[in-house]
């Protein structure tokens, strides 16, 4: 899956949750790391941040690990 996809994903699943503030965290260092250019390392932390928002075991984060 490309970082914007994954992006998108992490700020669709923001949302009140217990873990919302370090899953917002995680997602602003994505997009700053993907405007940068560090695409990688964006997804990475994209991926922190729906781990945080979701779990790990939920759909939209093993597609998007995938």
């Amino acid at each position: 899956m490309q970082v914007s996809q994954v992006l998108i994903l992490a700020r669709k699943h923001l949302g009140g949750g217990t873990m919302e503030s370090s899953a917002r965290l995680c997602l602003s260092d994505a997009v700053a790391l993907a405007d940068d250019g560090k695409l990688e390392d964006a997804k990475v932390r994209a991926l922190k941040s729906l781990a945080y928002s979701v779990g790990i075991i939920h759909p939209d984060y093993t597609k998007a690990a995938a």
